[in-house]
């Protein structure tokens, strides 16, 4: 362990358990293999924008030590709707009033075509007037008595949206209101400030206001997917419309008024709509009749961060997490820029649950407006020069368009170790099955990291400050895609976690750790290998002097306990310890789980495991219950003739037989992607005799097939150990099996399969 936390850089040993389909001497079966990758870049100064770089391929995973992304398409996540800004009133009116038909037919495909654009696919419209809005504060039924109308968005804003379902047939909307007209609230104004709130008589009428909304957009052919009850329900600017709502003032109005008012209209309610860092999900949710019209949370990504809203998933599992608004702004410029803020919060927004992501203007002009009392500072995904017309796309639109373009609606975000070494990433299986990874590299440096998919992978290196798309095709050769247990692991780099928040470390390596915990905090890694792991080492900092620990736990947060690492005091928050524990019952491939039981920072774990003990195959003895794992060959027109049972196993629960009562022929092996060098297989056998051939077979080694003792006698009452040595393995590959060719009524019986480097 004593390289682990020399920068978090793994072991040079990487012993995998990568489980393919691979064949055996005799069986050719189809495998995933050499899949071409394509990519696309972009970098913070936008010389390449979107620009195709040289295809790659993926090829058979080899030990390293390399940064590594773990990709697994068969974990998989929330779905992913898509991605998109707002057309507010001040976006509407430049788009349609300061631009030429044609630049603004050009315009609109480059937004929300998904063949010659980027694909939008969200609209975040707001109901009446915002802080952008260019005719200052309007809303659609002025006083009590007048005539609901939406002639002010029939100008602009109408017509947009109309084209915009033509480009995009996937569009959807969500529809917020920043404030009701002035008579519904008790500071008789659209404006916010302390008394900005809704008068109780009018709950109400702001229910009805909602459905009329609803009714007249989908009269002009665009229809609401959903609405949030109020914007920003914690802020309310005296210098432009807001309304001030308290958790239980949102539940009241959508359980009482919203809700029903809803009913049969198939639009959606979300929560809520407001930062990352304000408490309100969990009290409006404790209300369970507003928490039943409710379909999801909405999020703004100002203040607190992303990883709340993992938090609030897994309170709130059934409830869908959006990121309704993320706007870019000037400020950026003297922090780390735009394009890097964009990328980071696209990546770590989906990370954390989002079905989608939508930014706030979708165009402003060279001035940041037009605005009416609000910021002044915010920038759109495209500049609109109300002088010339030109159009400038700016590095939010590129940003959006790395995902937006790639990732399509009814995508599923699957499972892809996070941030570490600089590198932030996202990735998400397509319908039609494609996978998309999308990296960024934070670092102003090339940065070189692996990308491990089943039992595949390429090595790629990413100009600093750029955003890379990877895109390919294929089906995953493995049934998991296996974290070694020699692999150094970032904290940062989890796949999933509750109630913890990253912040950037001092301890060697930089970028950031794991904290702001409390007890029951935790991360988790999916399908580590755990076979022949005996301790654990923790990097770690607490500031206390009270000590606490973290558990090391299989499956779940209150999942098998492996181990319990103690952590005292260590003198300060970014003061770093390596401590270590014991772990007993380590085995197989596991969900990981580091559960904090109190205050404390963790920068990183690694395991010790004996790799000359360690078992390379999955469900060995199989003990899944299933053939888990396991592939297999036979005549072309023979029915199976394998199966796992509970028949008198060797050990354990569970064993594999072949039998039929016709003659047959039968293979069952796996495949795993290995170091080279020098490995041993072994399996016990029991057999009623009767075969031609019963053996263990080893093959796609970088040598010819070899195979054990042929059991080709009489009955074996007993378990018998077949075995083949010293197979030197050159190709980072290996396939073990056994083969049955057997007369009618034979069977045989396998158990504990074994695959260790010498």
């Amino acid at each position: 362990m004593a390289n682990l936390f020399k920068g978090m850089a793994a072991a040079a040993l990487v012993t995998s358990l990568l489980v393919t389909s691979l064949s055996l001497a005799k069986p050719e079966i189809a495998a995933a293999a050499g899949e071409t990758v394509s990519v696309w870049r972009t970098n913070e100064s936008l010389t390449e924008k979107l620009a195709p770089q040289s295809n790659l391929t993926f090829a058979a995973d080899t030990a390293s030590s390399t940064n590594t992304i773990f990709v697994d398409e068969n974990s998989t996540f929330q779905t992913i709707d898509g991605f998109g800004a707002s057309i507010t009133d001040s976006s509407a009116y430049l788009m349609n009033q300061k631009l030429t038909a044609a630049n603004r037919n050009t315009l609109m495909t480059n937004l929300f075509s998904p063949t010659s654009g980027i694909g939008i696919s969200w609209l975040r419209q707001t109901i009446g007037a915002s802080d952008f809005s260019h005719v200052g504060n309007y809303n659609y039924k002025p006083t009590p008595t007048s005539t609901f109308s939406i002639a002010q968005d029939e100008i602009d804003i109408i017509p947009l949206l109309q084209q915009a379902r033509t480009l995009n047939s996937n569009l959807k909307i969500v529809a917020s209101p920043w404030s009701p007209p002035g008579w519904m609230k008790n500071n008789n104004s659209m404006l916010g400030g302390d008394t900005a709130t809704l008068k109780t008589e009018h709950y109400g009428d702001l229910a009805a206001y909602f459905v009329n909304f609803i009714d007249a957009y989908a009269a002009k052919g665009v229809p609401i997917y959903a609405v949030t009850p109020n914007n920003e329900p914690r802020w309310a600017s005296t210098g432009y419309p807001g309304m001030y709502m308290t958790p239980q003032e949102q539940a009241n109005f959508v359980k009482n008024n919203l809700g029903p008012a809803l009913s049969g209209k198939n639009v959606k309610i979300f929560a809520f709509d407001h930062n990352w860092d304000i408490d309100f999900v969990p009290a409006y949710y404790s209300d369970s009749a507003a928490a039943s019209y409710t379909a999801g949370t909405a999020w703004h990504c100002y203040g607190g961060e992303a990883t709340i809203m993992s938090t609030m998933h897994y309170l709130f599992p059934t409830k869908d997490t959006y990121e309704t608004e993320c706007t870019g702004g000037t400020w950026t410029d003297t922090t780390t820029g735009q394009f890097d803020v964009d990328m980071k919060n696209l990546t770590k927004t989906l990370r954390h649950w989002s079905k989608n992501f939508i930014a706030w203007n979708m165009a402003l002009d060279t001035a940041n407006g037009p605005t009416n009392g609000g910021c002044t500072t915010c920038t759109g995904l495209v500049t609109i020069n109300q002088g010339t017309g030109a159009v400038t796309y700016g590095p939010s639109y590129y940003a959006m368009g790395h995902l937006s373009k790639y990732i399509v609606p009814g995508a599923v975000r699957i499972a892809s170790t996070g941030y570490a070494n600089g590198i932030h990433n996202i990735a998400a299986k397509n319908p039609d099955g494609s996978k998309v990874l999308v990296a960024y590299n934070e670092t102003t440096s090339n940065n070189t990291f692996k990308v491990k998919w089943g039992g595949q992978s390429f090595t790629y290196t990413l100009p600093g400050k750029s955003a890379v798309t990877f895109k390919w095709s294929g089906t995953q050769s493995t049934t998991q895609t296996i974290i070694p247990n020699t692999y150094g692991l970032k904290a940062s780099a989890y796949n999933e976690a509750f109630s913890i928040k990253p912040e950037a470390t001092s301890d060697t390596g930089g970028g950031l750790d794991i904290g702001n915990a409390s007890n029951g905090s935790w991360i988790m890694f999916k399908n580590v290998d755990l076979n022949g792991v005996t301790g654990v080492s923790a990097r770690v900092a607490n500031g206390y002097t009270t000590a606490t620990s973290l558990e090391i736990r299989t499956g779940s947060p209150t999942g098998a306990l492996l181990g319990t690492v103690p952590v005292g005091g260590t003198g300060g928050w970014q003061t770093w310890a390596t401590n270590s524990a014991a772990l007993t019952g380590a085995a197989g491939t596991q969900d990981v789980y580091v559960v904090y039981k109190g205050a404390l920072n963790l920068n990183g774990i690694g395991f010790t495991a004996s790799s000359s003990t360690s078992n390379l195959l999955l469900n060995p003895g199989f003990e899944a219950g299933s053939l888990s794992n396991w592939s297999e060959w036979r005549p072309t027109g023979q029915a199976v003739a394998q199966s796992v049972d509970t028949d008198t196993p060797r050990t354990g629960s569970y064993k594999l037989t072949h039998f039929a009562a016709t003659a047959y022929q039968q293979t069952t092996f796996q495949a795993v992607s290995v170091p080279n060098g020098t490995y041993k297989a072994s399996v016990w056998v029991r057999s009623s005799g009767g075969q031609s051939a019963l053996r263990l077979e080893a093959s796609n080694y970088g040598g010819s097939t070899v195979y054990s003792t042929n059991l080709t006698a009489a009955s074996t009452g007993t378990w018998v150990e077949l075995v083949i040595d010293n197979i030197n393995v050159t190709t980072g590959t290996i396939t073990i099996g056994v083969h049955s060719n057997a007369a009618a009524g034979n069977w045989a019986a396998f158990d504990d399969f074994t695959l260790i480097k010498k």
